[in-house]
Parts: C-alpha cells; structure tokens; sequence
C-alpha cells in the first residue's frame, strides 16, 4: 500500500512538473517552453492567437489589411548593401533542404544514441514540416511582395517555409546537446546558436524580398506552438526507461518494489496456558 501511494504521487508530481523532458534528457535543462508558458501564463494564447490573425487578414485581397508590410519591405530594400545582402544569403541557405534534412537527419542519429524518443520526435517534426507548410500556404493564398527579390520564391509567401524548416531542424540543437552533456554554458551556447538561426532567418527572407514582415512573424509564433507541442510529447514519457535505451547520465529512478511480508508463525504450543 505504501508503494503504491509513493508511486501515484510521484506521478501526481510528474504530470505537474514544470521540467519536461528530465527524463528523456537525464537531467533539468534551465528553461523549457514549459516554464515560459508557467511564469507568463498569456503567453501561449498570444501566441496561439497572432498566427491566426496574421492569416485572416493575409486572406484579405493578398493581405491589404497587413498596412504595415509594403512600408518594412520598402525601408530594407532601401538600406540593402552588398555585405549585408550576402550575409542574408548565406543565412537563408541554412533554411533551405540541401541544409535542413541532412542537419535533421545528424540530430536524429545522434538523439537516437542516447534517446529513441527524442530522435522520434525529430524525425516526425522534420519530416511532417513541408506538408504543413504546404497546406497552410494553399489555404492563405498570399502572393510574394512584387520585385526587388534577390532570390527566387515559389509558391504563396504565407507562412515562411525557411523559418519554419530552421526552427524544425536547428530549434532541436540543444535538447541533443544535452543528451551528452550536462554543462548549462553549452546548453546555453546551443540555445544562443539555435536561437540565432531562426531569428536571422526570419530578418533574411524579409530583407531578401521574398518574404513580408508579417510571414515571417506568424511563421515564429506558429514554430513556437509546435515545439511546444514536441514537448509536451516528450512529457508523456517522463522516464528515460521508456526509450529502451540508457546512455550516460540518463540513469531512471529507482523502481519501488513492495516489502516482503513476514510469514505469519504459529503459536509455540508449549507456550499456551493449559
């Protein structure tokens, strides 16, 4: 009975625990979507609400109602310079297939080390990543700002494919990182490094002409939701044992196993009272 009780409040703990992924990773990262969406409890909704606004007005005579787009394509346009412009080049090519499969496909290898889960997660987040993309572009149906493009765009500009392929491949960099190590400075330099390519992807497709402000902004919102949604997969097998496989520093709780119960013995017939 004891056991039992222990184990269904250490469940209890689990199901509320703000530290997804502890299990799978083997330990407590510093920050998780989690906790963001714990300590600013609005976040998600905000989140959750900016896309869809974003893509109703896009709907809206290719997204007149997105007064503020044409006015921040004009003003890059007008400050581009030739280092800038290829340094905006060279960090769109990091959202682009040649890049983001074989990355996506390295982290899964490498995940798949030391957790199945994880390397699970990757390869269903990379691998889904286009026809999502697809579907939501066919559905907005925004065309791509007009000229002054400095690379080629196919297809509707709403949402950013580039962004969303960097945040399904790169956002993956730390969570793979700390499956070997447990150095918050690396966890953290990853975070930096991951975090960066995203950011700048989403200025690059704006400053390179193909892409409005606006794409680019829902295409974040819309990654955020969905590696929040990874996590909290990742929640669901708060044990590393789950993954069949244990690597360093993914060590799982000890099982609590029920004490034996003495036999019961029989009274000493010498010592009964006549």
């Amino acid at each position: 009975m004891e056991a039992t009780a222990t184990a269904t409040a250490n469940a209890a703990v689990a199901a509320t625990d703000p530290r997804p992924c502890q299990g799978v990773l083997g330990w407590s990262v510093p920050c998780t979507f989690a906790r963001l969406r714990q300590r600013w409890p609005l976040l998600l909704p905000v989140v959750v609400l900016v896309p869809l606004a974003l893509a109703l007005a896009a709907t809206v005579d290719g997204g007149r109602l997105l007064a503020w787009d044409a006015p921040l394509t004009a003003r890059a346009v007008a400050h581009r310079t030739p280092w800038i412009d290829e340094l905006a080049l060279a960090i769109s090519r990091l959202g682009a297939w040649p890049v983001v499969y074989p990355v996506g496909a390295l982290l899964a290898w490498l995940a798949s080390r030391r957790s199945r889960t994880l390397a699970a997660v990757i390869i269903v987040v990379v691998a889904s990543r286009p026809a999502f993309e697809w579907l939501l572009k066919d559905i907005v149906g925004r065309p791509r700002p007009d000229g002054a493009r400095l690379v080629d765009g196919t297809g509707y500009s709403f949402p950013s494919g580039h962004v969303l392929a960097a945040a399904a491949t790169w956002a993956f960099l730390p969570p793979v990182m700390a499956l070997y190590t447990r150095s918050r400075a690396l966890w953290w330099a990853a975070v930096g490094v991951a975090g960066s390519i995203v950011g700048l992807m989403a200025w690059s497709r704006v400053w390179l002409g193909v892409h409005w402000t606006s794409d680019v902004v829902a295409s974040l919102a819309i990654a955020f939701i969905a590696l929040s949604a990874a996590e909290a997969w990742l929640h669901r097998k708060p044990n590393a044992e789950a993954d069949g496989r244990l690597g360093p520093g993914l060590e799982t709780e000890p099982r609590l196993e029920p004490a034996p119960v003495p036999p019961r013995s029989r009274p000493d017939p010498a010592m009964i009272p006549p």
